[in-house]
This record gives C-alpha cells, sequence and structure tokens, in this order.
C-alpha cells in the first residue's frame, strides 16, 4: 500500500482493471473525435477558400470563429457539468457537435460556414472540464493522475489522425464529403457512450462490490476534507502579475498554435511534389511527435523539483525560435522546411500540463479557480480567434507565408519570456522531487483547460 492510500485507510489492493478498461477508452476515443473535427478544417481549408471563393482573411475567419463559441462555453462548463451531470453534458455535446462538424460541409457561403464553426465549437466548449469532472468521480486521486494523463493524450492523436484520414478522403472525393463522414462519428459514439458510462460508480454492473465501495468512500473522504473558506477575494487574481504574464503566455503561443494548425495545410499546398494524402499526413505528424514531448515534459518537471515555469517557456521559446527558421528556408530546400515544421511539434505542446498545474500550486483554491478559467477560456479566445485571421490577412497581403510565419514564431518566443518573467516566492526554493514522476499531471485538477 502507497502513502497516499495509507493516510486515506484506502486498500489499493482491492482495485482492479474495470475503470481502465470500462471508462478511460471510451472517454479517450470522445475526445479524440472532439479534437479530429475540429483540427480537420485546417485540411479542408484550400478547397474550401477556392469554392466559396473566400479571400485568406474571410478564410481565417471562419476558421477563427470557432474560438468565440469554445471560449463562451468554457467559462460555463463546470458549472453545466455539476448541474446536468458531466455523463449527460458530453453526450448532448456528442449530437449536437457532430451536427455542427457535418453541417460545415453544408454550408453554401461565408456566413453558413462560420455558423457551424460557431455552432461546432459552442457544443465542444463544455466537453473538457466535463470529461475533468467524470474522470475524477470515477478515479481516485492518487490514481487520477495517470488516469488524466492519458486521456489528455487524446488531443495529439486527434490532430495526428485528421491529417491523413482527411487528406486521402480529400484525394479520392471533396471536401463536402469530407466533412459529413468525418462528422459522423460523434453521433455514432454517442449511442456508445449512453451505453458504456454508467451514471455513477454505484451503478457499474461490471464494476466489484468492493471497488465500487472502495471508489465511492474515496470520493466521500475527499469532499469531507473541503473545507469552504470565506468569501475570496477572487477578482484580485486579474491584476496579479503571475496570472497576466500566463494569460499573456498562454494567448499569444495559441496564436502559432492555432495559426500554424490551420494553415500548415494551404502552405503545403504550394509545393508540387505534395500529394493531398502526403500534405494531409505532414500537416498531422507536428502532433504525433508532440506525443511523446508532452509525457517528457511533465516526466522531467516532477524530476527536478516540480518545476513548472521554465518547463513551460523554454519549449514556448523554442517552438517559435524553430517556426522561424523553418520560415527563413528558401523553397527549393522544401524537404527540409517540412522536416522543421515535423520537429517543432516536440515542444509545441509541452505548456498545456505545466502552466494550469502552476496556477493550481501556486494560488489557493479560491484564487485558483478563475485564474485557470481567465487564462484558458480568454487565452483560447484570443489565439483560437486571432492566430488563423491574423495569417489569413498577412497571407494575403505578403503573397505568401514566411513573414507570417515569422510573426507567428516571434509571439511564441515572447510568450516564453512572459511566462518566465514572473516566480512566485513559493517557486524559488526547490520542492522534494515525487518518485514515478507523476505529480504534473496529477495537479491538473477537474477545470483545468485544454489545448
Amino acid at each position: 500500500m502507497d502513502t497516499a492510500a495509507r493516510t486515506t485507510g484506502l486498500d489499493l489492493g482491492m482495485v482492479g482493471r474495470a475503470r481502465w478498461n470500462n471508462i478511460l477508452p471510451v472517454v479517450f476515443v470522445m475526445y479524440t473525435i472532439a479534437y479530429f473535427d475540429r483540427s480537420n478544417f485546417g485540411i479542408a481549408l484550400p478547397y474550401i477558400t477556392r469554392d466559396l471563393h473566400l479571400t485568406a482573411t474571410q478564410a481565417g475567419l471562419t476558421a477563427g470563429v470557432f474560438a468565440w463559441g469554445y471560449s463562451a462555453t468554457q467559462l460555463i462548463a463546470g458549472w453545466l457539468a455539476l448541474k446536468m451531470g458531466s455523463r449527460n453534458v458530453i453526450g448532448v455535446a456528442l449530437l449536437l457537435w457532430g451536427f455542427g462538424a457535418m453541417g460545415t460541409g453544408l454550408a453554401t457561403n461565408l456566413w453558413e460556414l462560420a455558423a457551424m464553426r460557431v455552432i461546432l465549437g459552442l457544443f465542444e466548449g463544455p466537453v473538457f472540464a466535463a470529461a475533468a469532472i467524470l474522470l475524477s468521480q470515477w478515479f481516485m486521486k492518487q490514481e487520477r493522475g495517470r488516469a488524466f494523463g492519458i486521456w489528455n493524450l487524446s488531443s495529439p492523436v486527434g490532430a495526428f489522425l485528421a491529417g491523413p484520414i482527411s487528406g486521402f478522403v480529400l484525394a479520392h472525393y471533396d471536401w463536402r464529403l469530407m466533412m459529413v463522414v468525418e462528422g459522423l462519428p460523434a453521433w455514432i459514439w454517442a449511442a456508445l457512450w449512453w451505453w458504456r458510462i454508467p451514471k455513477s460508480p454505484a451503478a457499474a454492473r461490471w464494476l466489484a462490490p468492493a471497488e465500487r465501495d472502495l471508489v465511492e468512500r474515496a470520493n466521500a473522504e475527499e469532499q469531507a476534507r473541503f473545507v469552504p473558506a470565506k468569501a475570496p477575494r477572487w477578482w484580485a487574481v486579474l491584476v496579479d502579475p503571475i496570472v497576466l504574464s500566463s494569460f499573456a503566455g498562454f494567448a499569444l503561443h495559441n496564436l502559432l498554435i492555432n495559426g500554424f494548425q490551420v494553415w500548415l495545410p494551404s502552405h503545403l499546398k504550394t509545393f508540387p511534389e505534395l500529394s493531398p494524402f502526403a500534405i494531409g499526413l505532414i500537416a498531422g505528424l507536428p502532433f504525433l511527435v508532440g506525443i511523446p514531448g508532452l509525457y517528457w515534459v511533465s516526466w522531467h518537471s516532477d524530476r527536478h523539483g516540480q518545476e513548472r515555469r521554465l518547463h513551460a517557456a523554454i519549449p514556448m521559446a523554442a517552438t517559435g525560435a524553430l517556426l522561424i527558421v523553418a520560415a527563413l528556408i528558401p523553397p527549393s530546400l522544401w524537404w527540409l522546411q517540412v522536416a522543421l515544421f515535423v520537429a517543432l511539434g516536440f515542444p509545441m505542446k509541452m505548456h498545456l500540463p505545466l502552466v494550469f498545474a502552476r496556477l493550481v500550486e501556486i494560488f489557493p483554491k479560491e484564487k485558483a479557480v478563475p485564474a485557470v478559467a481567465l487564462v484558458s477560456a480568454l487565452g483560447n479566445l484570443f489565439g483560437g480567434f486571432v492566430g488563423p485571421v491574423l495569417i489569413g490577412y498577412l497571407s494575403q497581403v505578403t503573397s505568401g507565408f514566411t513573414v507570417p510565419f515569422i510573426v507567428l514564431g516571434v509571439g511564441s518566443v515572447l510568450a516564453g519570456i512572459c511566462v518566465a518573467a514572473f516566480r512566485a516566492g513559493s517557486e524559488r526554493g526547490s520542492a522534494p522531487a515525487v518518485p514515478g514522476g507523476t505529480r504534473a499531471l496529477a495537479s491538473v485538477e477537474p477545470g483545468t483547460p485544454s489545448r
């Protein structure tokens, strides 16, 4: 029995694999579909732009308005999950974002396309927080880090799969059929979701009584330790330099992530050597190589005194520097540029578990929750909307992607500087290393946002 189990009186020897085999795979695939349905738009964008006669700026606008809906419902996601239940929120969201994903393929003009993107964002917005609350119900605190870590790998997996699968469909059909076909899995998975996810551990017939009692007792003991605080001055976080610098860094780096993800396929299409399938495959590869990067940085951060600030800041700056170098490669060396595009995927999402784990660790809960909401919702809104629109506009006025990618790279370097600029008093010392390297993921509690 480990230390965490001894302090709660729980016998981890009673824990089997039933929850890991029944709950986590369904949640993992659900969020993979969600990330797939927001990532495939960039693959189709060159063809959408041509068929709907959009300018580059208008194309960027249709990509960016997803962030409007996504940020709006992300702000109320925790409230929705607590009122309706996480299982119900996600089940309904699957049906509704499937409609938005498939409706994108039926759009006939700019405004219909933008409306479908907003709808997609609205109904994907609450899913991350709802999934986090759901997993916290099924997995105890001492094992929650592994559960959250496995689940969060679904975002780069979804982003990667969107590339080659969409590229293959585009090579044989058109973008309209691609959107409709790729939106269907959300509806199919909704049926499986209602079937496979019980309302609570107590309702899971496949869960052994001893394990069911253990999980319920652990949840009850965890909640019993919570003592409501006096009315906090939560608004103080709005002017805290660490929160403001974290927001600035997260927003600026999101410019790169969203601008790069949406416009990379359009840039690759300028290389006559690449087929639609090859473009889709290359566009997905940065996210594939980001999977070991995300795992490694969490492990390394834990092993080095739970240091979060520089472990988030350095990869941000490194990603920006790699994009600047890649943008300066001449077209004759396109293969070298492609190699750098793929390489920058390794550090690109390393900041995700660390920016928010840092806020949770250095602020009391009554300030950490609004701090996380502020950085996530507004950072996603700024980066998710401005990034695609800015790159579309700059590519239009400069007739290429060299200047736009350099701008994104400079912004990401500044993002790293912002995150590194301010250090809390509790970060001046070095905390003892925790064997196993799981704290970075374990500290991502319900409500911590995604990518």
